[in-house]
């Protein structure tokens, strides 16, 4: 199944923070890193059908409170406004 963005939204797959040290030590929620980060699985296009800056595969920090949650195959992924992508790392 495919799944392609409608307009300047971007589809992302998160990543999942490290719950665990190396050495076994469970780190609490309050102290893991705040920021979002992701995979962009799929890019929408801008309203005048012109594509966006990003491609699939390349690595971003998200944030925002608009974004959209949803969960494929025990997958989860979040559809996020462009306008929300604050940084592509490279």
């Amino acid at each position: 199944m495919e799944i392609i963005p409608i307009g300047e939204r971007v589809l992302i797959k998160p990543i999942k923070k490290e719950e665990v040290t190396k050495s076994g030590i469970y780190i609490p929620e309050s102290a893991r890193e705040t920021r979002k980060e992701g995979a962009v699985i799929a890019v929408g296009k801008r309203d005048d059908g012109t594509n966006l800056p990003l491609k699939p595969g390349d690595h971003v920090l998200y944030g925002g409170y608009s974004s959209d949650t949803f969960e494929i195959d025990s997958e989860t992924y979040v559809f996020v406004p462009f306008k929300d992508i604050l940084a592509k790392i490279e």
